[in-house]
């Protein structure tokens, strides 16, 4: 007999999409609520899909690309009226430390020897792991459904109807089976499930999101797509895509709280326009962002997620360039280093270096090759607003927002969203603190707008909207937070700014203490209304088909 209770559930979905000359690399991470009973996950995916090209991998690398690229809390201070000097902003910090030494200075333990090129330390190595699957790719023209019941699976109520249109397609499928002795709770029975990623040489443009409906609950779901691409940021083509608002100024209330508060902003959003996909983040992968939430992506990171797929479609010249000539300045310094070295050691060393020079070559054109722009999508649904799977469409001019710097008394920021040639657009969300020490010089140069003071004790962390599902939707209601007038949305004008200020040394617990004395709200694994055999749910996952192992009477 089947088992009694739901099949399992996905509140939210990452996928990643890495795309570089023929090869997409798409990665998909669903999270996962029901029993601890083992179940399988399917994946429409194309026909050249084999099991080589499918790998699981650590869950780190598609939450760094969340961070990066989630809406953010900003906090601009006064700067001191008596310095001259012009503002300095967060970002422009030089937090990089140079040398090898302590702090920064130079190794005692190198002497006089060479520098090492940073090309000689950098991780170029793509990562996967071990994950909690077993993974199998169907023949072409199979239907998931005969192989699920084979092995003991039952399949939710309307899975042929599901299925059918994708192997119509010329799709085929990857089947996960989940071991549940080994995914990673979070809270009760929801847990978050590994990323699987496949690579394709054939055209991926539409995700097959609608096959996970199966798995659907009568709340709303969340899908995220970054995408990774050299020349273009990614709208979806078939809704409609709509510019998040951005460098808005909202009260201190939201700083530690900005998943509550984005859940209750996006819902206004939806309120004017059920089908709006929001457009959050469209900025190069090397940078991170003003101000950086996270560091930008490593190298090791982005061959992880589909890198390393294009790398082995290379023919080898361009894998293995040939070294420049050494420069005179070059040559002169390697005369100097083999200069003290007895023959047998110069003829080593000078091997060393040749070979080092090679490496050099070769790390300098996999970064030259590795760089992209990051543009992030955010998509809130339910059955009745997914009518169709979602279709990308690449966008080649750049978009620009969530720059502008506050001025004067009244913190004017520009919140335009306009196209521009290169792409900077973050969503950002401000709050100012003003000058509060006595003011002693006499022409004091008030209102500029930068970094905290040196002697503030609060946590220096960019606070970012996260875990969304798990984040109550009314709690910080951005009817009551929103400070700066969004007239299409009908805020603002009513908030009231803080009577207030937080201060220089304000705590940075505020926002959890007011949480506290309020009632958190949140929607946790296991809570809300009681349903037989069913979870309270938020999501669903991207061409996930939630199957329960049969069990015996």
């Amino acid at each position: 007999m089947a088992g009694k209770k739901s099949a399992p559930v996905v509140h939210e979905t990452h996928v990643v999409m890495l795309k570089k000359g023929s090869v997409t690399a798409v990665t998909v991470m669903p999270d996962y609520q029901g029993s601890l009973e083992p179940f399988a996950l399917v994946l429409a995916v194309p026909a050249d899909v084999t099991a080589e090209r499918v790998v699981t991998l650590k869950r780190e690398y598609v939450d760094h690309a969340d961070t990066l690229s989630a809406p953010r809390f900003h906090e601009f201070w006064e700067q001191d009226p008596c310095d001259p000097g012009p503002a300095e902003q967060e970002w422009q910090r030089n937090l990089k430390v140079t040398g090898t030494g302590f702090l920064g200075g130079p190794d005692p333990t190198q002497g006089a020897q060479r520098k090492v090129a940073a090309e000689l330390s950098l991780d170029v190595q793509s990562k996967t792991k071990e994950g909690e699957y077993k993974i199998s790719v169907l023949p072409a023209g199979t239907s998931p459904l005969e192989w699920l019941k084979s092995k003991g699976y039952a399949a939710p109520t309307g899975a042929a109807e599901a299925v059918a249109p994708y192997v119509s397609q010329g799709m085929v499928f990857v089947v996960a089976e989940v071991d549940t002795r080994r995914i990673e709770l979070v809270g009760g029975d929801r847990a978050q499930l590994s990323p699987i990623r496949f690579a394709t040489e054939q055209p991926y443009d539409t995700l097959p999101v609608r096959l996970g409906l199966l798995n659907a609950s009568k709340d709303k779901q969340e899908l995220f797509v970054y995408s990774f691409d050299a020349d273009n940021r990614y709208e979806v083509g078939n809704y409609k895509n709509v510019n998040a608002p951005t460098n808005i100024e909202v009260d201190f209330a939201v700083k530690e709280r900005m998943g509550e508060f984005y859940n209750s902003l996006y819902d206004t959003i939806l309120a004017k326009d059920p089908k709006s996909v929001l457009k959050e983040y469209a900025w190069p992968a090397d940078g991170c962002g003003q101000p950086c939430a996270t560091e930008p992506m490593a190298l090791s990171e982005l061959l992880s997620l589909g890198g390393d797929a294009f790398e082995r479609t290379l023919p080898e010249a361009e894998q293995n360039p040939k070294p420049p000539a050494l420069t005179k300045e070059e040559l002169e310094a390697d005369k100097e280093l083999l200069k003290p070295l007895k023959p047998k050691d110069r003829k080593n060393k000078q091997k060393e270096l040749a070979e080092d020079r090679k490496r050099i070559a070769q790390v300098k054109a996999l970064v030259g090759r590795h760089k992209y722009l990051l543009s992030r999508l955010h998509y809130r649904y339910d059955d009745k607003s997914l009518s169709e799977d979602p279709k990308l469409v690449p966008v080649k001019g750049g978009l620009e927002g969530g720059i502008a710097l506050p001025k004067g008394q009244k913190r004017e920021a520009s919140t335009d969203i306009k196209e521009a040639s290169d792409s900077k657009y973050q969503t950002r969300y401000n709050n100012f603190h003003n000058w509060k020490p006595v003011i002693h010089c006499p022409n004091p140069d008030r209102w500029k707008w930068g970094k905290s003071p040196p002697d503030y004790r609060g946590l220096r962390k960019v606070w970012v909207a996260e875990d969304l599902t798990r984040k109550s939707r009314t709690q910080i209601q951005a009817a009551k937070t929103v400070i700066t007038e969004i007239p299409s949305l009908g805020l603002g004008a009513s908030a009231v700014k803080p009577d207030v200020d937080a201060g220089a040394d304000a705590s940075a617990d505020a926002g959890t203490a007011a949480e506290a004395s309020k009632g958190c709200g949140c929607r946790t694994a296991g809570a809300g209304e009681h349903r037989s055999a069913a979870f309270a749910l938020f999501g669903i996952a991207l061409a996930a088909l939630g199957l329960r192992r049969r069990r015996s009477a």
